[in-house]
Parts: C-alpha cells; structure tokens; sequence
C-alpha cells in the first residue's frame, strides 16, 4: 500500500492540548495563534474541544504563511499570507497547501475566541507526492498506444 492512505506516510507534527488564559472574572483571553514549520504541502489537521456545545462545528483556520519578501526594503516582516482554509471540530481535515516552490512555510492556525480549550493534531505527508500532470500523461500515453496498436493491426 502506497500514498495517503499508508498510515507510514504520515509523520505526526504536533499534538497539544491549548488552553485560554484566564481572565478577569469569568472572561478569558484566547488562544494565541499556533504556528507549525511545515516542509510538507500534504497535511492533515485534526481539532477536538471536550468544552465545546454540541451544535459548535467550526474548530479553525489554518494559514499559510509564505517566510520570503518581495524586496529586502520591504517595511512588512517576511510572513506573506498565501492561502488559508477552515477546519471542522471533531474531525481531521486534510489540505492540499498549494506548491509554490517555497519550502518551508508556517501553517498558523487560529482559533476562534469562543473556544477556551482545543486539542490540536496536526500531521505531515512524507511518501511521494501524486504529480496529477504525470498521471495525466501517462493515462494519455498508455491510450496512444493501445491506439496505435489497433491501427497497426488494420
């Protein structure tokens, strides 16, 4: 067995219990964004609040944050917001971050000030990566030639 669904393909990047820092009286202060250094465009994140009312589904947003510049005078700090996806609560969600040749990147997840706890998993692909263009190629290939054996044949 190969690709995702080979469980040695996933490496485990985090799994953490976050807790919201109390506050005056009954209020509390979010949970600070959490940033995971990521070398892998596959991940998968998975959020589970034992707190949370049944009717909650939105756990987080994951972020990809790009570590370059478009210029060394730039007055901004080199954390280029690239693209960002929501995750459900009680679920592993995988995303597809998109390759853009910039290796590693941060995945920041943010998560919502109404939750004072989340248990947070967050999982890298390591196998080989699915190139869908090959596969297309090859798909298209491989029927050329069954074409072109049908041909030689007349």
């Amino acid at each position: 067995m190969s690709g995702i669904n080979d469980s040695l393909n996933w490496d485990l990047v985090r799994r953490q219990t976050y807790i919201a820092t109390p506050g005056p009286k009954t209020s509390y202060i979010p949970i600070p964004p959490i940033s995971i250094i990521c070398n892998s465009y596959l991940m998968m994140f998975g959020f589970r609040n034992d707190l949370a009312k049944s009717h909650w589904r939105f756990a987080a947003k994951v972020h990809m944050k790009l570590l370059t510049l478009p210029s060394s005078t730039s007055e901004f700090m080199a954390s280029v917001d690239a693209f960002s996806q929501g995750c459900g609560l009680r679920e592993l969600t995988l995303i597809k971050f998109p390759d853009l040749g910039l290796l590693p990147f941060i995945a920041e997840i943010r998560i919502p000030k109404w939750h004072s706890q989340m248990y947070v998993e967050a999982w890298k692909y390591s196998g080989d990566e699915i190139d869908t263009n090959t596969q297309s190629l090859s798909l298209i290939q491989s029927q050329l030639s069954q074409i072109q054996s049908k041909i030689d044949a007349l």
